[in-house]
């Protein structure tokens, strides 16, 4: 992978950090950046409505969000279909 990409792709990883990524109460989150299941959780806010928003770090120390210390937003809404099989 060339630097230009891998630039690109970190960006695109603490983009999806930041907007959010899917939450189910099975399978948890996932890092956007090195793919990791189920993210420790490192907060949780209220309901708002039909969705919750949790906050997540890597614990994966090779993770470049979890060596720049980046948490990990979630969505999770009520009644979202499971997820599909990876």
């Amino acid at each position: 992978m060339s630097e230009q990409d891998m630039v690109k792709f970190l960006a695109t990883a603490i983009q999806a950090a930041e907007c959010g990524v899917d939450y189910y109460p099975t399978t948890g989150a996932y890092c956007p950046f090195c793919g990791k299941k189920k993210v420790s959780v490192y907060t949780t806010r209220p309901w708002d409505g039909y969705t919750r928003i949790r906050y997540h770090k890597c614990g994966n120390p090779r993770c470049y969000l979890n060596q720049i210390g980046k948490t990990i937003k979630s969505v999770e809404s009520l009644g979202q279909l499971p997820p599909p099989d990876l």
